[in-house]
């Protein structure tokens, strides 16, 4: 979604036990379903592990993958958190009221390898248009910057971060280990977004 600047920070948390889950995980299931480094150019040097996610990303009715029930209580806090955030002012809960709460769409963990890049790119499509793209690093190092607009950011661990994601954007992983952010896109319905493409309801 595109809003007033490049990145905004929303909270800090303690991941350590996400954090030992996501790096439990087995190379052959980080290898299971290349879809998306296949379909998208950027994230070649990318591993994805889908928890809410559909190929045709549609903005409503997500497909639950069995790996959403697996996290649900680890990452419980963090959509408390999020609900939270976006039900703060009256205009948001005039919103909420008016068409029903927020909802997410998409959820996935993806790994960028040592030493790699996820090369500059604008998200496009309605749905990356119309929801909060809110990041949270899982696994990370010193090396590793997140470059959006104007902004170079070193994201630590258990930071939750929304990104505008209809600014060009890309990431520099220089350190000699993967990083791992959980994404999250959340959806609140009848939110106004003014789009680069101009006004759009989501």
């Amino acid at each position: 979604m595109n809003f007033e600047g490049d990145a905004i920070k929303h909270g800090k948390f303690d991941i350590s036990e996400l954090r030992e889950r996501v790096a439990g995980f087995a190379e052959d299931e980080w290898q299971e379903d290349t879809s998306r480094q296949e379909r998208f150019e950027a994230h070649t040097d990318t591993q994805t592990i889908k928890l809410l996610f559909d190929p045709d990303y549609r903005h409503t009715n997500p497909t639950a993958h069995p790996s959403l029930q697996e996290f649900a209580s680890l990452i419980e806090p963090l959509h408390s958190h999020i609900f939270a955030t976006f039900s703060k002012t009256m205009r948001q809960r005039k919103l909420i009221r008016k068409n029903g709460p927020g909802y997410f769409i998409r959820i996935v963990l993806t790994r960028l390898a040592a030493n790699s890049k996820i090369t500059p790119h604008v998200d496009d499509g309605e749905s990356l248009r119309l929801c909060h793209r809110i990041h949270v690093p899982i696994i990370t190092n010193e090396d590793c910057f997140f470059c959006v607009g104007e902004s170079r950011i070193h994201m630590r661990a258990g930071e939750m971060w929304e990104i505008n994601n209809r600014l060009v954007h890309h990431v520099e992983n220089g350190g000699d280990h993967a990083r791992v952010h959980l994404i999250q896109d959340f959806v609140q319905p009848g939110e106004n977004v003014f789009d680069h493409d101009g006004p759009m309801v989501a």
